[in-house]
């Protein structure tokens, strides 16, 4: 069994861009596109103390679940129709039976913060800054990601972090296509900034 933190991933981008209200609903198609559940709010923008800046930030989570077959899933099969051979122990078979299987929930989450920068002779504020021409976003955009069986009667949350061999190594290949993807995504949305780093958490 692998130890839990394993199963957390979570990579850096730093992105400039001249609008990042467009960034921000980029990387919220993003996580349409790839077939994660989540729920959209416009990204708002907050005066700063500092003359012609404006600061901005915000966090989107996303879900995704499959169905996988449980640990000793044949052998849970077998004894589960075995047991249902008989009247006494057949709850007990069905249990088996129903266990054979579990769903996986995989959790992802995006965090973007920033300041918006007023081009010389260009006038900005918190109101208009995300849209108008004329200004620069420094942004810094993480994503996160991590599974486990979901927390009965939740959105977005899970019981707790797997431990399984299996679902961290297709955890961490969806991961590495998560971050190809953004990788791709970013330069139509942003300017030339350094590259990323991927960093794994616990």
């Amino acid at each position: 069994m692998a130890s839990s933190w394993k199963a957390r991933f979570s990579a850096k981008w730093d992105v400039r861009a001249d609008s990042p209200r467009k960034l921000w609903r980029a990387l919220n198609d993003f996580l349409d596109d790839n077939g994660f559940e989540h729920e959209y709010e416009q990204l708002k923008l907050e005066d700063s103390p500092i003359d012609g800046t404006a600061a901005f930030g915000d966090t989107v989570v996303g879900q995704k679940e499959n169905e996988r077959r449980a640990g000793f899933w044949l052998l849970r099969v077998i004894l589960g129709f075995i047991l249902c051979l008989t009247i006494v122990l057949m709850p007990l078979g069905f249990r088996l039976l129903n266990r054979s299987h579990k769903t996986i929930r995989t959790i992802v989450r995006i965090d973007v913060e920033g300041e918006v920068y007023r081009r010389r002779g260009t006038q900005i504020n918190a109101s208009q800054a995300a849209e108008v021409l004329g200004v620069i976003a420094d942004a810094r955009v993480t994503l996160q990601a991590w599974a486990g069986e979901p927390l009965k009667d939740t959105e977005y949350e899970i019981d707790r972090v797997t431990r399984d061999e299996r679902d961290i190594t297709i955890l961490r290949h969806e991961f590495d296509e998560l971050t190809y993807r953004i990788d791709g995504l970013l330069p139509g949305v942003s300017l030339p900034v350094p590259g990323r780093q991927i960093n794994e958490i616990s």
